[in-house]
This record gives structure tokens, C-alpha cells and sequence, in this order.
């Protein structure tokens, strides 16, 4: 991987405006909003670990390779643009996928410069007795809302990220290979998986 991981800071709680939260505790709202973040979280993470389970991926590989089923081949821009990701995040998925021979690339017979992305039948079989990605529940969803409605949770999001101190990095596919907390004689480091 090469990349060095960027310190992680301890976490602060951020600097909170007189009368944003009562003395007593979180109000309702703040406990709805956090509980519907638990669940879209957690259904993430059971949906990714099945996928490792029964097929020996993670769900970020098992949403990349589903998303390639559905739209045939394509360029990575294309796949990115379809799981609504960074393309280099989709690059990465991709090669972890060629790698153990479920996505082949070809050179574009229009464009020789162009790279397409196909499944192989190893990527085909896989697809056959692999559960549904969570992420293909979570797009159509997104995808049923008003454009006003998506705008306004997309700029709510946003928001909280930056009032939370969230470090803004690039992200990657949801539970895709990065920084995980790993055991080491007793004390927890980080290290990437």
C-alpha cells in the first residue's frame, strides 16, 4: 500500500453553543437522528460481514462487482458515478477484484487509451450465491427522495461532519479495507487490515 497513515487525533468533543443540547441529555430529535445513523451503520456492517461469510468478500467488493453486473461493461468512471463513489476509491475495489480473477480489464476497442471493466465467470458465479449488497438498498432509497429532499440530507450531513470535527478525508466504500483497530500484546493500535 505504501501510504502512511495519518495520526489519528483522540477524540474532543467539539465546542457546543449555549442552549444546543439541555442539561438533561439528548432530545428526542437528536436520538432519532443518531438511531436512524445506527441503523443504516450497523445493516452496513452485518450486510458486509455476510458478504465475507458466504462469499469472501467485503461488501464494498460485493457492491462494486453488483454494480458492474447492472450496468455491463464500463469504465471505472462509470462504475464510480454508479456507486457514487470517488473513482479512485472504485479503483482500488477493482484491483483487489482483478486480483483474485472476478473482473477482468480489456483495452476499449472504440478508445484503445480507455480501460473497461467486465465480469469474469468466476465474477459471474460469485454474483449467483452472493447475498444483495446493503449499499444497493441504501441507493434506492436515496434515490426515492425528492431532489429537494436529498439536497436538504445532503447539506444536513455536511454539516454535522464539519461540526463534528469529522477529519476530512477521502472516503472510501463503506467498510472497504483501511484503518482498523487491531490487538497487540494487550493494547490496541492501528494498522491497516
Amino acid at each position: 500500500m505504501g501510504s502512511k497513515l495519518k495520526a489519528l487525533r483522540p477524540w474532543r468533543a467539539p465546542a457546543v453553543k449555549a442552549g444546543a443540547r439541555p442539561r438533561g441529555g439528548a432530545t428526542d430529535d437528536i436520538r432519532h437522528a443518531l438511531n436512524s445513523l445506527r441503523l443504516i451503520v450497523r445493516t452496513l456492517r452485518v450486510s458486509s460481514r455476510n458478504a465475507e461469510l458466504e462469499v469472501g468478500l467485503s461488501g464494498a467488493q460485493l457492491f462494486v462487482l453488483q454494480g458492474l453486473l447492472r450496468q455491463g461493461p464500463c469504465s471505472v468512471g462509470e462504475l464510480a458515478a454508479y456507486t457514487a463513489t470517488d473513482q479512485s476509491s472504485v479503483s482500488v475495489v477493482v484491483s483487489r477484484l482483478v486480483a483474485r480473477g472476478h473482473v477482468k480489464r480489456t483495452r476499449s476497442k472504440v478508445d484503445r487509451r480507455s480501460v473497461v471493466l467486465a465480469l469474469t465467470p468466476s465474477g459471474r458465479a460469485l454474483l449467483a450465491r452472493a447475498p444483495e449488497a446493503a449499499q444497493e438498498r441504501l441507493l434506492g432509497a436515496l434515490a426515492q427522495l425528492e431532489r429537494s429532499e436529498l439536497a436538504t440530507l445532503a447539506a444536513l450531513l455536511a454539516k454535522t461532519v464539519e461540526l463534528a470535527d469529522v477529519p476530512r478525508d477521502n472516503p472510501t466504500l463503506f467498510f472497504e479495507e483501511g484503518p482498523v483497530l487491531v490487538r497487540s500484546k494487550g493494547r490496541a493500535q492501528y494498522g491497516r487490515k
